[in-house]
């Protein structure tokens, strides 16, 4: 009688803990399927729509770590697990316009299928255009809203290393002016304006962080905002391209010998719109760090985004002794370079005569 009943005891034990086991995995399957199910639902409600390039060749499990990672998916798994599921493997290549508010089956509908954008806008972004340029050019292009774009410039969600130079500027209008470079690109209409921003930094870095040309900084002893700053300058002042260097070394020699710059540019910049021409009340009203006129030294940050020219200018300035330039005025986009001030009043009388010949 007492071996029965210690099998008997046994046999409870055991069918209670083979119940335990099956109300664990009975658990575990429930919170699975329930993570699943969520983790394929939409991030968000949000429709602003990004560009996702899919490379040839791509697995489904690096595709499902970029959506995660750009916040299009809650899970690169379950990414990966219903592309598994349902035998949807083959992703197409080409370039796709996802939003946060598409489920997991939406988006792989577009991918496997091969659903690509076939309405990308071309936007060309001219050197020398600034913030706001850029900013009404989208708008104008049907890609964003300017405010929209001005926003996602005003944010700090950008993490490109070489912005981490950029911190502790004061007085600076835009933190990202001058860093946004000028190109032309492939957005697409309603695309998310951060991802604009941050493709546009990286091209900045890929096209201007260059080995050779921070080897050229660090030997030049100018900071990346020094050098960008100045291009801005030399971007805004020279037409003609063999005069970028010389622009360039009139800007160093002044800041060598503490004297102003004197630049129209940056009463523009500084009271916040283009003007045709710069007279002296418009230098008197513009109060702000800007003014090269009233403040010496470079400005606190760039006034426009710089192209390759004018950022290697700086970088390889030409070696003068002029300290002033003055447009020719006779249609050429030269200027007149002197080296005292009597030569450069001789040459604004020149100027002024090309002014009266062209209007004769």
């Amino acid at each position: 009688m007492a071996k029965e009943a210690r099998q008997s005891r046994l046999d409870k034990r055991l069918r209670r803990i083979a119940l335990a086991l099956v109300m664990l995995v009975v658990l575990v399957v429930c919170m699975v399927v329930g993570w699943y199910r969520t983790s394929l639902a939409p991030v968000s409600e949000r429709t602003s729509l990004m560009k996702v390039v899919v490379n040839r060749g791509e697995s489904v499990g690096a595709v499902g770590r970029d959506l995660a990672a750009r916040g299009l998916v809650r899970s690169a798994a379950a990414f990966s697990l219903y592309g598994r599921l349902h035998g949807a493997l083959a992703i197409q290549a080409g370039t796709y316009a996802l939003s946060p508010d598409m489920g997991v089956p939406q988006m792989f509908a577009k991918l496997s299928g091969g659903d690509v954008v076939s309405a990308a806008v071309d936007v060309t972004i001219p050197e020398g255009y600034d913030i706001a340029d850029i900013a009404a050019t989208l708008q104008r292009d049907g890609v964003c809203s300017a405010q929209s774009f001005l926003r996602a410039v005003q944010s700090n969600d950008f993490t490109q290393p070489f912005l981490q130079r950029l911190d502790g500027r004061k007085q600076v209008r835009y933190r990202l002016e001058g860093y946004l470079f000028p190109d032309t690109y492939q957005f697409l209409r309603g695309e998310n304006p951060k991802d604009i921003v941050n493709e546009m930094l990286n091209d900045f870095a890929s096209r201007v962080l260059t080995p050779a040309n921070l080897k050229l900084m660090q030997a030049s002893g100018l900071s990346l905002n020094q050098v960008v700053t100045e291009a801005s300058l030399i971007e805004n002042e020279a037409e003609v391209a063999q005069e970028r260097p010389l622009i360039a070394s009139v800007i160093d020699n002044r800041l060598k010998l503490h004297m102003r710059l004197q630049i129209d540019a940056t009463v523009d910049y500084a009271i916040g719109h283009h003007l045709a021409v710069v007279t002296d009340a418009d230098i008197l009203d513009a109060k702000n760090a800007y003014n090269t006129y009233l403040v010496a030294g470079l400005p606190p940050g760039p006034i426009c985004s710089p192209g390759l020219a004018s950022i290697e200018a700086v970088l390889h300035p030409a070696h003068t002794q002029y300290l002033y330039y003055v447009a020719k005025e006779d249609g050429s986009g030269e200027h007149y370079f002197a080296q005292t001030y009597a030569q450069q009043l001789h040459n604004e009388m020149l100027a002024e005569q090309n002014v009266k010949r062209a209007h004769s």
